[in-house]
């Protein structure tokens, strides 16, 4: 909720936490994403550590951004180094709630095609609904990190999913 005097603007970036950096950053280019501003020499200032409501803060971190939407949201990825950051296990992966990053997709096929010939790990193929969603086809990989990456295509003009009125629910 904005005030009179203030109000959010647009989405400015989210952090993706690696436990490797470089393969993350790889990761992502392969994805489509350019390096915006490289920090993995900089070191943190005190008062990161504080901003975010720890005792110390310590990492590497690259900014990312889609060519196709510069000005759109930033993708920063962080190797935490002080305090560490925790990750699931791999071989527990479908018993973890997911943390899941989704990106609008052109062609979604030839991009599970691509990525999966280029070695990303996927969850199943491609899925189409039959019911009319709006969605053409959506398929999630696994980043290095664990992290689901949802590539969704949808039909032109369609914002989201219509699956509330495709299945006969009510939105709440």
């Amino acid at each position: 909720m904005s005030g009179a005097d203030w109000g959010l603007t647009r989405f400015y970036h989210t952090v993706v936490n690696c436990r490797d950096l470089d393969e993350s950053v790889a990761f992502y280019r392969r994805l489509g994403f350019e390096i915006l501003n490289d920090r993995r020499g900089v070191d943190w200032p005190e008062f990161v550590a504080g901003i975010f409501g720890l005792a110390r803060a310590k990492g590497r971190g690259v900014l990312m951004v889609l060519p196709a939407d510069p000005d759109g949201p930033m993708l920063d990825l962080i190797q935490w180094l002080e305090p560490a950051a925790g990750f699931p296990d791999r071989g527990r992966v479908a018993e973890t709630v997911p943390r899941i990053i989704a990106f609008r997709t052109r062609n979604v096929r030839q991009a599970y095609a691509a990525l999966q010939a280029a070695g990303v790990e996927f969850t199943q193929p491609p899925y189409t609904p039959s019911e009319p969603l709006g969605l053409i086809a959506t398929a999630c990989c696994y980043d290095p990190n664990g992290n689901i990456v949802e590539l969704i295509e949808l039909e032109a003009g369609v914002r989201h999913s219509r699956a509330n009125e495709a299945l006969g629910q009510r939105a709440t």
